[in-house]
């Protein structure tokens, strides 16, 4: 294969790669915090980066209020602490939280909720409230507000984003460098969730774009095949 043809090979599988980026954010658009892949297709493609290489937007989404009150918004910098299904420890945003048939408190993806004690579990039929600082109270069955238990606080961290990473599940992850310990700095809007941070608009810009330029990478490949197919033809001729 000669130059022409690798590097526009090269470029095209690059391209279909950041496509597929840009599909999923796409589809995650009305997904509850959900934090946008980047996709260096080119060099000096969305900003520097080396060709083919990939990062995540952790920018904030935006707030919207939905009056639920287990519904939290982390309204800072920050990540909560919670378990996947498969026991994971791992950091979310994700405040679309509920009572699952135990008793735990867990996100619409089953993830459990930590605090710095350990998962919450509350009693069953208890009224639940989330503080601004992320503290969990309950007020037994029957109970007045007079018997309101503090269960505790939402674990919540703040590690530099650099040392965090997403893996091919979409979870968020710290790296060995990550500072996981609680942070009171850490704080939450009751009654609302974050957005995904996926721009709709500017991301059918930029599939657009990809699509156009991986069309002009095909062509050169067609047209150095063909060139190569020439001048293959002539030398017999000679």
């Amino acid at each position: 294969m000669n130059t022409v043809l690798q590097v526009a090979a090269m470029a095209s599988a690059n391209i279909a790669n950041a496509q597929a980026a840009v599909t999923n954010n796409l589809a995650n658009a009305g997904t509850t915090a959900f934090k946008a892949d980047l996709f260096y297709a080119e060099q000096g493609y969305v900003g520097s980066g080396e060709a083919g290489a990939s990062s995540v937007d952790f920018s904030a989404g935006n707030i919207s209020y939905t009056g639920r009150d287990l519904d939290i918004a982390i309204a800072s910098d920050g990540w909560m602490q919670v378990i996947t299904p498969g026991g994971e420890e791992i950091l979310s945003r994700r405040g679309d939280l509920r009572l699952d048939p135990l008793g735990n408190l867990v996100d619409a993806e089953q993830n459990q909720i930590l605090s710095d004690a350990g998962p919450i579990n509350l009693p069953a039929d208890s009224r639940v409230t989330i503080g601004a600082d992320g503290t969990v109270s309950y007020v037994p069955k029957g109970e007045t507000a007079l018997s309101t238990v503090v269960l505790g606080r939402i674990l919540l961290v703040n590690p530099d984003p650099e040392t965090l990473q997403k893996g091919l599940d979409g979870n968020i992850r710290g790296n060995a460098d990550a500072n996981l310990e609680p942070s009171a700095d850490v704080q939450i809007a009751v009654g609302a969730l974050e957005t995904s941070n996926v721009n709709p608009i500017a991301s059918m810009v930029q599939m657009i774009e990809l699509s156009r330029s991986f069309e002009s990478h095909i062509q050169t490949m067609k047209s150095a095949d063909e060139l190569d197919a020439s001048s293959a033809k002539l030398m017999r001729l000679e």
